[in-house]
């Protein structure tokens, strides 16, 4: 068997000179989706990250395939239904990979509606996810207590609980395994690339890399090239001297990893003081609590004692610990 570096030092090799149908720029899951997508369907494709695959944004997920719940609000039942037939495919495609997991929706007096207007809610989600999932419950405050005792009930009206899925290991290798996917399809993959320069000729795009490892240039010609860069599409764009109708606009959400708040497997789910839903999520003997939403004009972010202390505080108001979480039980920070 072929060791890694093998591998890796055979996909430059093929890279170097090589002329592929595609070349997608961005090894996260939008990119390691189109590679397998696009090999899938016969293309000779190349995909290459700056980085390690999934080590940007994709490793910093909640690690939740849902299908767009909190879109209801807005009443986009076009979009809905699109993100749940996605995530049905998905979780057929991806069965020792995706769980379905129910959720536990709390709706205390701060909670944007009623209990019974979630609970309609939820049964139009259950519709238009193709009632694939189990169906939906209205939980009356009572019953919510007897299920998740960690929940402080003291305010809750009510709640629902309602069905998604959850991966089972974890975001960042769904993506290195759908990048792996893709190489039996054909593609060539290859992490520790950048692309440094593109121009766009007759014979299709001249791609100029640099293996990061050994200070190696590179060079390729596509078809065609997918940016799929993340946060750094627009300097990729920029690179390709693209440019899109629509710009990116960035927000921060951060998670705390906590000891296990509940056993039963559940994801609990919340609205903050800002009316913005957020979650408890298992995660082994641990709980993972977030996500915040702060709009932010870097990319490049960091946790501050600010969302710790957000986080914490909104955590603490919602359960029945005793003793209330503090900074010394935050384990890791993503």
């Amino acid at each position: 068997m072929k060791r890694a570096l093998d591998r890796r030092a055979e996909a430059l090799d093929t890279l170097d000179g090589g002329t592929f149908d595609a070349i997608v720029v961005g090894g996260g899951i939008n990119g390691a989706v189109s590679a397998l997508a696009l090999s899938a369907h016969g293309l000779s494709v190349a995909l290459v990250e700056r980085n390690d695959f999934g080590s940007g944004t994709s490793q910093e997920s909640s690690c939740m395939v849902w299908g767009g719940f909190k879109y209801l609000e807005s009443r986009d039942l076009k979009l809905v239904a699109g993100l749940c037939d996605s995530r049905n495919r998905l979780a057929s495609a991806y069965p020792t990979r995706l769980v379905e997991t129910r959720f536990m929706a709390a709706l205390d007096r701060g909670a944007p509606f009623p209990p019974w207007f979630a609970a309609l809610g939820a049964v139009a989600y259950w519709g238009l996810g193709r009632l694939a999932t189990q169906p939906p419950r209205h939980r009356s405050a009572a019953t919510i207590e007897r299920l998740e005792p960690s929940v402080d009930t003291s305010m809750v009206r009510g709640g629902i609980e309602y069905s998604d899925y959850l991966l089972v290991d974890n975001d960042a290798r769904f993506v290195s395994e759908l990048a792996i996917g893709s190489t039996r399809h054909g593609a060539t993959i290859a992490n520790r690339v950048e692309v440094l320069d593109a121009e766009q000729g007759v014979g299709g795009w001249q791609i100029a890399m640099r293996d990061r490892v050994a200070g190696r240039d590179l060079e390729a010609t596509a078809r065609m090239v997918v940016n799929a860069g993340g946060p750094d599409v627009p300097v990729v764009g920029e690179l390709l001297g693209s440019t899109t109708e629509h710009r990116l606009v960035f927000s921060k959400g951060i998670h705390l990893v906590v000891p296990r708040i509940t056993d039963s497997g559940r994801i609990l789910a919340f609205f903050d003081d800002d009316e913005r839903l957020f979650y408890v999520l298992p995660m082994g003997e641990r709980s993972v609590i977030g996500t915040t939403d702060t709009p932010v004009d870097d990319p490049q972010v960091a946790v501050t004692a600010e969302d710790r202390t957000f986080l914490l505080e909104q955590i603490n108001a919602r359960i029945d610990r005793g003793t209330p979480l503090g900074e010394a039980d935050v384990i890791a920070e993503r």
